[in-house]
């Protein structure tokens, strides 16, 4: 389990191939950031894909799934498609879903440590949901990369963000809704940096930019917290106040793309 906050930019990801795909919810909607678009698996029997990444990768994530406590996934990395199964290089077992409390209307965030760095080509994600109601499994985006984690922890008074775009028109003994569902943001102070960790945080962030959707875990290790204050989605502002010589707090704002 990752103890320390954390920030992850993802690396390129590629999908290469699965068994079967559905035309209108296809495999490579892993590799977008519209959550909207999921991939859905056609049933529950045999549900795999390979991706393509080639950088180094020691965190990986499956965001906004619908497995449950009780299913499964399996990650396996190899030099070739073939490899994944004969000769991987790394291979996660079985490993839970999630572990703690989630509730309505959070979504599943299935996060794996692979303890250190691993560069391979080919990635394949086996999930297994026995018996689940919808019938298939979904999911929105795979981020892979090498997380950044704060050493020195977040600062108390940091806040969680409820985000609703719903539109209400209000008008004489009448409100009109076009409801859309809430978001989580998370609002922080990174304190207490040596400068050596915050010139490698501070090109991360400059990297990432406005643009680029960050996951941000402010507390990874709380299982009855961590589906819902991590999120994943844009900067909407960050500051790098310098209290002291070679001492500096990292403010950041991110808001999450869905829950």
């Amino acid at each position: 389990m990752i103890e320390n906050p954390f920030l992850l930019m993802s690396a390129p990801v590629a999908f290469e191939t699965t068994n079967f795909q559905i035309a209108a919810t296809p495999p490579t909607n892993l590799t977008n950031d519209n959550m909207d678009m999921e991939w859905r698996s056609v049933g529950l029997a045999d549900v795999y894909v390979v991706m393509r990444c080639a950088a180094p990768v020691d965190t990986i994530a499956i965001l906004h799934s619908n497995q449950r406590a009780t299913d499964t996934y399996r990650v396996r990395a190899a030099a070739t498609v073939a490899a994944l199964l004969t000769n991987p290089v790394y291979d996660s077992g079985l490993v839970p879903a999630y572990e703690g409390l989630k509730l309505e209307p959070y979504t599943t965030k299935s996060i794996l440590d692979l303890g250190q760095p691993v560069q391979s080509l080919y990635w394949r994600f086996d999930f297994d949901s026995p018996g689940h109601p919808d019938g298939q499994v979904k999911a929105a985006r795979i981020v892979m990369g090498q997380r950044f984690e704060i050493p020195t922890g977040i600062n108390y008074g940091w806040e969680k963000l409820v985000l609703n775009d719903s539109a209400i028109t209000t008008g004489p003994n009448y409100e009109d809704v076009d409801e859309y569902p809430s978001r989580p943001g998370v609002k922080s102070t990174l304190g207490g940096m040596d400068e050596a960790t915050f010139n490698r945080l501070d090109a991360l962030l400059m990297q990432a930019g406005s643009a680029k959707p960050v996951l941000y875990a402010p507390e990874p290790d709380n299982l009855d917290t961590a589906q819902h204050w991590t999120v994943y989605g844009r900067m909407k502002s960050w500051k790098f106040p310098n209290p002291y010589h070679n001492w500096w707090d990292v403010e950041v704002e991110v808001h999450g793309l869905r829950s």
